[in-house]
């Protein structure tokens, strides 16, 4: 996925890039965090769910 990442900025803008990868990196710690951790919060969740739907429209819009 890291590698896809980097490949993003070649076909989109350079802030949905950056964007995107921002998302992810929260998305994967949001998923993969210890029990002795706090996890994400409802509100952190939904924040980043809005931030997906946006992306994923963004990026529709670039496709050939």
């Amino acid at each position: 996925m890291r590698a896809k990442m980097l490949c993003l900025r070649c076909y989109t803008a350079a802030e949905t890039a950056r964007r995107t990868n921002a998302v992810w990196s929260h998305l994967c710690l949001g998923c993969h965090y210890h029990q002795y951790e706090i996890g994400p919060t409802q509100d952190q969740v939904r924040i980043w769910q809005a931030e997906v739907g946006e992306l994923v429209g963004a990026l529709a819009t670039n496709t050939p």
